[in-house]
């Protein structure tokens, strides 16, 4: 861990509280980071770079007058804190209120089955090159490992107090696959909060070779449909993979609170939600999105958020209605609400902005086979290429990397070419049947200036879409 003891971490916080104090604060909170990190990568057979990263600082928020102030440092001493408060300018030239939450005193430990510094991720990375290897028409392989702890210390003068230290594994895979003239490539996301057992590098090199002999596949057996055929198809069997990254991009960003009232409208844009259509419907009955930083060992596993809220599960929609925003303190105060605890924050040095933790579609009842049988015709859609989504929320486009046609509620040949468009409503209101199955991806999701990369999962059951 770092070099900062959990004494010292505490009295620096409380003198932090004392300087925002004699300056007038009516309220003031302190979050310092303690954390580390170890990297490799591996491409091509070679080790291709390593790091040792860590990183420590405090960030003290107060308001004074009704006025938010933000002021972050690397410099644990008290003199630099002094320094850094004394900077005194608005955060914005707005009015800030804070909603009434319940004083926090919480220690959050996520344990290692496996201890990270008993791992070795270059020889592991290099394992996974070398079976990779003897996969004849795999063309280009990169791996990289990043280990690491974060621990967080979290004080605020209404006497909110929690400890946090999670440990995390991240291993990113990009394979490209050939046939002839053709490539394909795919990007694999695998780890979550936890030990070293997280890697788990044989299911790992197991997933890579199922890869590359599906995109293989695809390119040695698929078709191209003419594009009046492609437009015909109204019946859309999609993966976990598709239905999480819909869910993250088309309703867990929409549903934000800090996009519906303009807060992101200039960095990340904003949502087709607004006060006048909260709480309408916008999907069929058959869909049930959460957003639960509870679930153990994810990615986006959090205890409590960067405000001191206990975290919770929330059900952004409800049985196909807009159900619960995503919300923080200043947004929950500005509804007449409490705060849901998705406040979340990269690093000290940067403000936590409203975010999504682990979002994803509840499972149904029925299985894949059932979902094949009621398409009957269509397409199957496994993984895509690239995604793109507008400002609002409100179209997006899936490029299909594998997919398949349907016939007699039975997969048939790959599609090479088939691309998913549609409306966020369009898309939502189409979705028919829904498997009982449920499976999550890592990501890293972007949001704010400068831009925060905030660790998440997504996902969600295979599900039946039919397009009117």
């Amino acid at each position: 861990m770092g070099s900062v003891s959990e004494g010292d971490l505490r009295a620096l916080a409380e003198y932090a509280l004392s300087v925002a104090g004699r300056l007038g604060a009516e309220y003031a909170e302190a979050y310092l980071e303690d954390s580390y990190s170890d990297s490799v990568a591996v491409e091509q057979g070679l080790a291709n770079g390593s790091a040792h990263s860590t990183d420590k600082g405090i960030r003290l928020r107060m308001i004074k007058k009704g006025m938010l102030y933000s002021f972050s440092t690397n410099d644990l001493s008290k003199p630099s804190i002094s320094a850094m408060a004394g900077r005194q300018a608005p955060f914005s030239g707005r009015k800030t209120s804070l909603s009434e939450e319940p004083r926090a005193r919480a220690r959050i430990a996520v344990r290692e089955k496996e201890k990270l510094e008993d791992g070795n991720l270059l020889k592991d990375l290099l394992f996974l090159d070398r079976d990779a290897s003897k996969i004849k028409y795999l063309r280009f392989k990169s791996f990289y490992g990043s280990t690491g702890r974060t621990k967080d210390y979290f004080l605020n003068s209404e006497g909110s107090e929690v400890i946090s230290e999670v440990p995390y594994v991240n291993i990113f895979a990009v394979i490209t696959v050939a046939h002839g003239s053709e490539t394909r490539q795919r990007y694999l996301n695998i780890g979550g909060t936890g030990g070293y057992e997280l890697f788990g590098k044989e299911d790992v090199s197991e997933q890579i070779a199922d890869e590359s002999k599906r995109l293989h596949d695809v390119l040695e057996k698929g078709i191209n449909l003419p594009r009046q055929e492609l437009r015909s198809i109204r019946n859309v069997v999609i993966s976990p993979e598709i239905c999480g990254i819909a869910v993250h991009e088309s309703v867990g960003h929409a549903n934000e609170a800090d996009r519906i009232f303009g807060r992101e409208a200039a960095q990340a844009g904003t949502s087709y939600l607004s006060e006048s259509n909260l709480g309408s419907r916008v999907a069929s009955e058959c869909v049930t999105i959460l957003d639960d930083p509870s679930v153990k060992g994810s990615y986006g596993f959090l205890g409590y958020d960067d405000e001191g809220v206990k975290a919770k599960a929330k059900k952004i929609v409800e049985s196909g209605m807009q159900n619960e925003l995503l919300l923080n303190r200043e947004f929950a105060a500005a509804l007449g609400r409490s705060s849901n605890g998705s406040s979340r924050s990269d690093s000290y040095s940067n403000e936590p902005l409203i975010r999504m933790s682990n979002t994803y579609l509840l499972p149904g009842r029925c299985s894949l086979d059932e979902l094949m049988q009621e398409a009957g015709k269509g397409v199957y859609l496994r993984s895509y290429t690239e995604w793109n989504i507008d400002d609002t929320r409100s179209f997006a486009r899936y490029q299909g990397n594998e997919a398949y046609l349907i016939s007699k509620g039975g997969q048939e040949k790959p599609v090479k070419n088939y691309l998913l468009e549609a409306r966020t409503s369009d898309f939502w209101n189409a979705v028919r049947l829904v498997a009982n199955d449920l499976s999550l991806y890592m990501g890293s999701c972007g949001k704010g200036e400068p831009l925060q990369g905030m660790p998440v999962t997504m996902g969600g059951p295979h599900m039946l879409l039919s397009f009117k």
